[in-house]
């Protein structure tokens, strides 16, 4: 695994996001509002915020995989290894989710004012950390971005909809978020499980989006076909 390769691979990925600046301005944007609209002291605001900035880091993370579909075996046949081409999108969209996960925490701490902000910065942490395989697993599925969009929506609804006190909500991959913002705002329950949640969740839906994405990109090599000049 060479370090230059993931890094131009990281560099192209980030290329591509670049040329969708209208996509991911509203990607930022249309939660950003939703936060604004709920009302930033109340209660409602910081799941408003974390769950759309979850939105916004998987969005980024779909529309990029998909993009991506027909130049990684491309690549794969040119001489990287599937690796380096996840290694490369793994650098650039953790990276764009530690600058959502700054802007976020910057705006929400100061409008919000919970009582923990270490904890809310911790949930906006572990929202990215979540967003990204999320995102990747969603476009494992789906080759369409109308058809990922849509789950995606469906799965940030539910969070946000469903009390995190509520026996379904463990289920769910950003229960341990969640549960923290409410640490945030009344100061109250421990983040060891929260945490350990949220990093068990990553993991598997990582692990899920790999496994499917590899299947496509790998390449099979069959042996040379058998000639009569073989046999002499």
């Amino acid at each position: 695994m060479r370090p230059a390769r993931i890094m131009a691979v990281a560099e192209a990925q980030a290329r591509d996001l670049s040329r969708r600046r209208i996509a991911m301005l509203l990607l930022v944007l249309l939660p950003l509002g939703f936060y604004l609209s709920m009302g930033s002291e109340t209660a409602f605001a910081l799941v408003a915020g974390g769950t759309g900035m979850a939105w916004s880091v998987a969005g980024a993370a779909l529309f990029l995989a998909l993009a991506s579909r027909r130049t990684d075996q491309r690549l794969v046949l040119a001489g990287y290894r599937p690796v380096e081409l996840l290694a490369g999108r793994l650098l650039c969209l953790e990276g764009l989710a530690l600058v959502l996960v700054g802007l976020f925490s910057i705006l929400m701490a100061r409008l919000s004012a919970p009582p923990d902000a270490g904890a809310l910065v911790l949930a906006l942490a572990l929202t990215g950390l979540i967003g990204v395989p999320l995102g990747l697993a969603v476009a494992s599925v789906f080759p369409h971005e109308l058809e990922g969009a849509l789950t995606l929506i469906a799965v940030v609804g539910i969070e946000m909809s469903l009390p995190v006190s509520s026996g379904l909500a463990p289920l769910l991959p950003l229960y341990g978020p969640l549960r923290l913002l409410e640490v945030a705002r009344w100061t109250g329950g421990g983040i060891g499980f929260p945490v350990l949640h949220a990093t068990v969740s990553a993991g598997l839906l990582l692990s899920v989006s790999v496994c499917l994405w590899w299947r496509r990109v790998r390449v099979v090599r069959h042996p040379a076909p058998f000639s009569a000049r073989d046999s002499m």
